[in-house]
């Protein structure tokens, strides 16, 4: 400012001057803002990226046909279901459809409650033997005297079930039955109570006189004499087939738990050998 108040005409130039540098250097600047944005090397760059995103529209487009165009041929490679025929010897070997088991699932069943039953009881029959017994001195009919002896026993037949393969196990799908092939039943052994033993009066001849006694020899012979008379009774025909009878019915009832664990509504049959 001069002392008068007016403007320094040298601070206005410079001023001006100024303010025209700091103009032209931003129109310089823009300028080259502008050129930059426009060169070759921005332009290339700018349409490879715009390159590279059609290109991937068009990879991702044509996926999308292939896999509309292919699923169905993949569906026909794999059918949703699948049927397998099978030898009529493994037919009993695959599990039921509905219910999951099959013949070994009987078979193992019936064979682990069997295994250890080689002697099983099917019936208990009491028997009565008759003996008579005489003694006399020197074979004379004078001196005869004899006794009858009444002896009980019972004898016991059993089924021998430790035998069974799984061949003698049969299931019949259709009639829902289970048909288990058993041995007949037999003798298995007898015993004899000594102790209802009944011993009758002894008849006496005219010059008879004492009890009856025998010797070890003679007791021997009257105790194997009295066990074939009750063998004899307890294997006839009617006898045997009284022991079937009960074989069907105890193993009827022992394996009928057994099967409707693994099958609630299969019936247990029970026939023999042939």
């Amino acid at each position: 400012m001069t002392e008068a108040g007016r403007p320094d005409p040298d601070h206005i130039r410079d001023e001006a001057r100024s303010a025209a540098i700091r103009e032209e250097a931003e129109r310089k600047s823009r300028m080259r803002n502008r050129d930059d944005a426009e060169s070759p090397t921005s332009r290339r760059r700018f349409g490879f990226r715009q390159f590279k995103w059609v290109l991937r529209g068009i990879l991702f487009l044509a996926v999308i046909i292939l896999v509309l165009f292919l699923l169905p041929r993949i569906k026909a490679l794999f059918p949703t279901s699948v049927n397998l025929s099978v030898p009529d010897s493994l037919s009993g070997m695959l599990p039921d459809e509905t219910m999951g088991y099959n013949k070994i699932d009987f078979s193992n069943a019936v064979l682990g409650e069997s295994r250890e039953k080689s002697d099983f009881v099917v019936l208990e029959q009491d028997v009565t033997v008759t003996s008579r017994v005489s003694q006399a001195l020197a074979n004379l009919a004078l001196f005869e005297k004899s006794q009858i002896i009444r002896s009980y026993g019972t004898g016991v037949y059993s089924v021998d079930l430790s035998t069974l393969t799984e061949q003698d196990v049969a299931v019949d799908e259709s009639l829902t039955t289970v048909t288990i092939s058993i041995p007949h039943a037999a003798l298995t052994y007898i015993t004899v109570d000594l102790e209802k033993t009944e011993y009758e009066e002894t008849e006496k001849a005219l010059f008879a006189f004492g009890e009856i006694k025998l010797t070890s020899e003679q007791t021997n012979i009257l105790e194997q004499s009295i066990d074939d008379a009750m063998r004899v009774q307890l294997t006839s025909d009617e006898m045997l087939q009284k022991a079937d009878a009960h074989a069907i019915s105890q193993t009827q009832k022992l394996f009928e738990p057994v099967i409707q664990a693994v099958a609630p509504e299969y019936v247990v049959v029970i026939n023999f050998r042939s």
